[in-house]
């Protein structure tokens, strides 16, 4: 379906982002040009059609009115609507004298009033939106994958529908360092980062170097830069140089975030240009073990060998048994499990999988949480943020685990949280109560009549979960268990597992 071509000009960029956005996905509108000045706004419209203009009154250089008075000479019959953030009559005369179709007021924008001024401008100009909607253009955007290629790509500059020249290309990567957060809305945060990125490759290069941009589905930019130009490889090398550096600079001052780049070598050829700037996007990849805010050369760059390996089942089962049993020091094992996977190299896809296994464990009744927070490890690219939002929420549990205590004293909830601390450690009844503060035969008579068990009972108790936990995992000696589950001797260990339990470790293991 044809659309009716916008073209918008203001030298703020959050407002042209703030107008894009409303119109993102409009099935009768298209903002297919946007510029921060006049004077590229004119020259593009000396080259191209548009159905409205829509443009800021207060700006440097060239202000509005002067913008309209010289868009009228092109096009003397485009309507043009004002913008502007002061609420100022002289502004509005200014801009009605000169033509203007309509007047909007930036502090009292939004998405009904932007379409309920197009849709009058439409009705009163009768604009009929034209067949062809690809409009001549530098920093055309491609979304699907299956038409970056080489050949479409000449045949959309061959046709004059945008303006790119297809030899002395550079591909170069960029990728967005996301700040995600459980109150955004990953998909929607990730398209305004991605629309504000290309606001600013188009301010940094203008008209002087063509350029277009392919935006994958991880909202990673593939950008194809044309030197046609210019002959000299060194000069072209320079201008790269300045060019991801201003690119850094503008995307943390303007955005607050870092990026990743990865730039590509020179091609003659635009299909050799497209191939390598497909195969960038997977040395993006490996900011998931090297972290963002990189700036790296194709050419030089080593890419990471990712494993697809499952994590071993009895991994699994122990932390399963830990989760299920409360027992103390189950966020070593959570800890152990991101330790593998990161010496191991294990991919996103693995990373992502074995996380969200570790969600369903931790959050088993909360479904509505489980989903938004799987929705969030979804989009998330650097392994510390996976590691951070596990352990976060381990935290949460053992706060939580903290307030279910609340059943006893003070004083036996102190005793209690400090055996489950340190239960594999050398402690006494005398130690616990030297930490909390009171004589032990009063810590000893409270313990008993709360918790129904002795000191030692309750101590034993912890202690035989985490043994249990390590025969499950079945990866260390007997010794080794006995000595990280805080047991004096394998001896005592084994008198009070067979009387706790009914069995011997060596059946318990058997058995599980």
């Amino acid at each position: 379906m044809s659309k009716i071509k916008l073209i918008l000009v203001d030298d703020e960029l959050i407002s042209r982002n703030t107008i894009k956005n409303f119109l993102m996905n409009n099935e009768e509108y298209e903002v297919v040009a946007d510029f921060s000045d006049g004077k590229t706004a004119l020259d593009w419209l000396r080259k191209n059609d548009a159905d409205i203009l829509l443009c800021d009154m207060q700006m440097p250089e060239m202000n509005g009115v002067e913008l309209m008075r010289l868009v009228h000479l092109i096009n003397e019959f485009m309507p043009v609507i004002a913008i502007s953030g002061f609420d100022n009559f002289d502004f509005v005369r200014g801009s009605l004298i000169n033509g203007a179709a309509n007047y909007l007021l930036k502090h009292e924008l939004t998405k009904d009033g932007l379409l309920n001024v197009l849709n009058q401008v439409r009705e009163k100009y009768r604009i009929v939106p034209k067949e062809n909607t690809s409009c001549r253009r530098t920093g055309y955007c491609i979304y699907d994958k299956k038409k970056f290629t080489g050949e479409e790509i000449q045949k959309l500059s061959d046709e004059g529908k945008i303006a790119f020249e297809c030899t002395n290309i550079v591909p170069l990567a960029l990728s967005p360092d996301y700040r995600l957060s459980e109150n955004i809305m990953p998909s929607e945060y990730k398209q305004g980062i991605v629309s504000a990125v290309t606001d600013i490759l188009s301010q940094i290069l203008g008209q002087e170097i063509p350029y277009l941009v392919y935006i994958t589905q991880e909202y990673h930019l593939i950008i194809l830069l044309s030197f046609y130009n210019i002959r000299s490889n060194l000069y072209i090398l320079n201008i790269l140089k300045n060019l991801t550096s201003r690119l850094q600079r503008q995307i943390i001052r303007m955005l607050d975030i870092t990026c990743t780049m990865v730039l590509g070598e020179i091609h003659l050829e635009l299909e050799k240009a497209v191939e390598e700037g497909t195969s960038m996007e997977k040395c993006l990849e490996d900011k998931l073990y090297l972290g963002g805010n990189r700036t790296v050369s194709y050419a030089v760059n080593s890419k990471l060998e990712l494993a697809e390996e499952e994590l071993p089942q009895e991994l699994w089962k122990q932390l399963e048994y830990e989760l299920k049993n409360h027992v103390s020091g189950e966020i070593e094992t959570v800890k152990g499990i991101f330790d593998m996977m990161e010496e191991r190299r294990y991919s996103r896809n693995k990373v992502r999988e074995n996380c969200k296994r570790m969600l369903q464990m931790i959050l088993r009744e909360n479904m509505q949480n489980e989903k938004k927070l799987e929705n969030l490890i979804e989009e998330y690219e650097i392994f510390e943020e996976f590691r951070g939002e596990i352990l976060e929420l381990y935290h949460k549990r053992n706060l939580n685990k903290n307030i279910e205590r609340r059943e006893y004293s003070s004083m036996v909830s102190h005793a209690v949280e400090y055996i489950e601390q340190n239960c594999s450690k050398e402690i006494s009844l005398e130690t616990c109560a030297q930490e909390i503060g009171s004589s032990y035969t009063y810590l000893s008579r409270a313990f008993k009549q709360e918790t129904g068990m002795r000191f030692v009972e309750y101590l034993n108790k912890c202690r035989l979960k985490k043994a249990k936990s390590l025969l499950i995992r079945n990866s260390l000696s007997m010794k080794e268990i006995v000595e990280k589950a805080g047991f004096r001797n394998y001896n005592y260990f084994f008198k009070v597992f067979k009387e706790n339990e009914g069995i011997t470790p060596s059946e318990f293991t058997a058995k599980n």
